[in-house]
């Protein structure tokens, strides 16, 4: 039922069989044939798609070698009828480039879904390179035949998506790791969340890195990227990718939409995630968060929420809705990540939560300073067979310090500007003065004002940047300004 990978004839059923047991004496293999991996006996290194629950004892590994011929894509499949059970219906597939003294992790792969338990992983070959595949008992130790296919590419996709950075309420980072080759720079289209391809707005960068702003805050938006390699051409686009802008209060999520799930992550150790198996339990709507809880050990589960930007002394209320038909413990914290590391302030905590029936839970928050931060809701239960919480409807308001409010109902335009500011509010607050200061707090210009509008002359300011104070009858507004 299997073919035989032969090199030399007879001593071909050799080698196959025990050569390929460490990376040094991996077996090399071409694109286009079968190849059988006998029982794995071999040394392991550590598995490239999945570095937590590695095997406690006994690890196998049995290696081979491609070298690349031309640029393109390699699958690598153990997807073939003859290894359906009983023959063989778990394996794990691991590619690595370097030497067999300093690996480096291509990527790897596990199953193909939730009921096929073979592997299919695709990546990315450069001509003259050599890749090292790795095949474990991370489930199963029996032999099995695996094939590889080649696909000449002209120019790379990106394969791989970094974390945004510098978030605000009106402009992002996205990051990406750089396509395979040398391409000359990338497109990036965007646009409102589930946009058509082709309707969206085209940037372009040279960096694996663009900058977006303008956008609207609270609000999700899709992507798409794509390499630009020159006379090649353009790569495929990536799938739909998204992102959100921060947040700011006031702010409900009740998982009902896609949209309103962006920007969430999670971590864990059991399982937990998006439900609409019994819409009947649903606090509102026919969605909600549900944690299971682990059924070995202690439950360590995280739902991080999307970015939020609060100001300086922001008072925030956290209200959410928890039903559990067994005892329970979960917690909500605060922090300036989206990692547990990084979630330092507990702000609620309930330990014996068992609440058969929807129960509304509030917590509070008020920012040191103003800034990003993330929530995150946290299942520490005790270790439990069968068990369910169920987190629906959270809602974020807030109150703002009198000025920093003020601040934020204030507009002020142009910024950047040459000659004059306009300033202007939504709260009807009376403007008394305003001045204008350089960076070393040194008052370079102040004019009296008895409206809720108005204008300021700039015109014999130096080119830098000025802390415009606003005074007011109902408080004091500061504003960044910046003359050309």
């Amino acid at each position: 039922m299997k073919k035989l990978l032969l090199l030399f004839f007879t001593v071909a059923g050799f080698v196959s069989a025990n050569a390929q047991d460490a990376c040094a004496t991996a077996v090399p293999v071409t694109a286009g044939v079968t190849v059988t991996v006998p029982d794995l006996v071999g040394t392991y290194q550590l598995a490239c798609d999945n570095v937590n629950g590695e095997l406690a004892s006994g690890a196998l590994g049995m290696w081979y070698s491609y070298t690349a011929t031309g640029n393109g894509q390699i699958t690598v499949s153990s997807n073939l009828a003859q290894n359906v059970a009983p023959n063989s219906e778990d394996t794990r597939v691991s590619v690595y480039t370097g030497t067999c003294g300093a690996l480096v992790c291509v990527g790897g792969s596990d199953d193909v879904d939730a009921t096929n338990y073979l592997t299919e992983f695709t990546f990315d070959v450069v001509s003259g390179t050599t890749y090292y595949i790795q095949w474990d008992n991370r489930w199963d130790a029996a032999g099995f035949d695996f094939d590889l296919t080649f696909e000449a590419v002209s120019c790379f996709a990106v394969s791989e998506i970094s974390d945004s950075t510098n978030i605000t309420p009106t402009s992002i980072t996205l990051n990406w790791v750089a396509a395979t080759g040398t391409p000359q720079g990338y497109e990036v289209e965007y646009g409102p969340f589930g946009f058509t391809q082709g309707t969206g707005t085209v940037l372009t960068t040279t960096t694996n890195s663009i900058t977006i702003s303008g956008l609207t805050a609270s609000t999700a938006y899709s992507y798409f990227i794509r390499s630009n390699c020159g006379i090649a051409g353009f790569s495929e686009w990536t799938p739909s990718l998204a992102f959100t802008t921060a947040k700011v209060c006031p702010q409900s999520v009740g998982f009902e939409t896609n949209a309103s799930l962006v920007g969430m992550t999670t971590f864990g150790n059991g399982s937990y995630g998006l439900s609409a198996s019994a819409p009947t339990l649903a606090q509102a709507g026919n969605f909600y968060w549900i944690f299971n809880t682990n059924a070995t050990t202690v439950s360590n589960n995280w739902l991080f929420t999307a970015p939020f930007s609060l100001q300086a002394n922001e008072a925030v209320t956290i209200t959410f809705w928890i039903r559990c038909a067994t005892a329970r413990s979960l917690r909500l914290t605060v922090g300036n990540a989206a990692a547990q590391a990084a979630q330092t302030t507990q702000l609620w905590a309930n330990a014996a939560l068992n609440n058969p029936t929807y129960t509304q839970f509030t917590a509070t928050y008020t920012a040191p300073s103003a800034g990003i931060y993330y929530f995150g809701f946290n299942d520490i239960s005790t270790a439990q067979a069968v068990a369910t919480l169920r987190l629906d409807s959270i809602n974020f308001t807030s109150v703002l310090g009198t000025n920093d409010y003020l601040t934020s109902k204030f507009s002020v335009y142009p910024n950047p500007a040459n000659n004059e500011v306009n300033f202007s509010n939504d709260v009807n607050a009376i403007v008394s003065t305003v001045e204008m200061a350089d960076l070393n707090g040194r008052v370079v210009k102040s004019a009296n004002i008895n409206a809720t509008e108005g204008r300021v002359s700039i015109n014999d300011l130096a080119t830098g940047i000025y802390m415009m104070t606003i005074t007011t009858d109902q408080g004091v507004a500061v504003k960044k300004i910046v003359k050309q």
